[in-house]
């Protein structure tokens, strides 16, 4: 396991402008956010007191005024986007199953204990869930042409090479995301009825320890439920373009022997980088807490500094995945195809 983990970030290290690859189009997709956002934001700033709090700081008055009367992405710009704030965020609505693309709403046992208010507005606006569905697209679609970097021994890339090995295999490893998507709403209907116990058990129990102890180990078991889902499709989508599959199908089934065949190894990859991300995130929120803000030139400096906190946590993204592909390599003996893709 340790040994798939080194030599998949070796890979990484050869082809490492991937990742600022990576980083470019997700600013891309970004931008189309945060451009329309920022410019409604300078136009309801100017000529306002707030602005100057706003530069070194943030102004919770101006802003509660604000929100209240905004709606739709507007209404997401809130103090918990900052800092860490945004990764628990995201791990919220992931497990609330608003992500992705708001398909399972109904993820959690709390929400069936409430009528569901048909005027409250919806949990991620659509806007934002409209580009999440691009973003997945276009990840999808990298995804066959970085493995196919990945797979070639000698490493190095060419951005032509690298679009010709992501449209060869995207229709297939497009399937692949789709039937993951499947798994998901699988579990997560699973995970409403067993939600809705627990919880029935938490609000029984006599000891508030106990009660915590089961609402966080529901969440738990949600997380490691969907971590599993993204480990089959994961393998899946290797077995795909390390063994040339055509049937979607076919490869989750061979990535489902595989993960249980080497579950620990597979499993262990993964938690050596959750460790890492969390480390990453930790030294991210120790530098937001510490570092004051105090001017256009310190707003410089952090802006760079989550660029650079971005990078590492695509590297670790990307890394796991190359680590992956040499996994399977080793474990299930696979060889390089003999017809690269990395060049047309």
């Amino acid at each position: 396991m340790l040994s798939a983990l080194r030599d998949g970030f070796r890979s990484l290290g050869r082809s490492w402008g991937l990742v600022v690859l990576v980083l470019v189009v997700n600013l891309a997709l970004a931008l189309v956010l945060a451009a329309p956002l920022a410019v409604q934001l300078e136009r309801n700033l100017s000529q306002t007191g707030a602005s100057g709090t706003m530069m070194y700081g943030f102004d919770y008055d101006w802003w509660t005024e604000w929100s209240e009367r905004q709606e739709g992405l507007p209404s997401t710009f809130a103090p918990d986007v900052f800092g860490p704030g945004f990764a628990f965020k995201n791990l919220d609505l992931l497990l609330r199953g608003e992500v992705p693309l708001g398909m399972f709403p109904r993820g959690g046992g709390e929400e069936e204990n409430h009528k569901p208010d048909r005027d409250a507005s919806p949990a991620v606006a659509p806007l934002i869930l409209g580009i999440g569905a691009v973003y997945l697209l276009v990840q999808v679609f990298l995804t066959g042409g970085l493995l196919g970097v990945f797979r070639a021994p000698q490493g190095g890339w060419t951005f032509r090479g690298l679009i010709h090995g992501s449209g060869f295999y995207f229709g297939r490893l497009l399937r692949v995301s789709l039937l993951a998507l499947g798994l998901a709403a699988v579990v997560f209907a699973l995970n409403t009825p067993f939600a809705r116990w627990v919880d029935g058990l938490a609000r029984e129990a006599v000891s508030e320890r106990t009660a915590l102890a089961l609402g966080l180990g529901r969440h738990a078991l949600l997380l490691l439920a969907l971590a599993l889902v993204h480990m089959l499709a994961s393998f899946a989508r290797v077995i795909v373009v390390q063994e040339e599959r055509r049937s979607a199908a076919l490869a989750l089934l061979s990535s489902a022997g595989f993960c249980v065949r080497n579950l620990l190894a597979a499993l262990g990859q993964y938690a050596v980088v959750l460790v890492a991300a969390v480390l990453l995130l930790a030294s991210w929120a120790a530098f937001d807490a510490r570092f004051g803000v105090t001017g256009w030139k310190s707003q410089l400096v952090v802006l760079a500094v989550f660029q650079a906190f971005l990078l590492v946590r695509i590297a670790l993204r990307l890394g796991l995945l190359a680590s992956q592909l040499e996994l399977h390599r080793a474990r299930a003996g696979a060889r390089p195809a003999v017809e690269p893709t990395t060049e047309p």
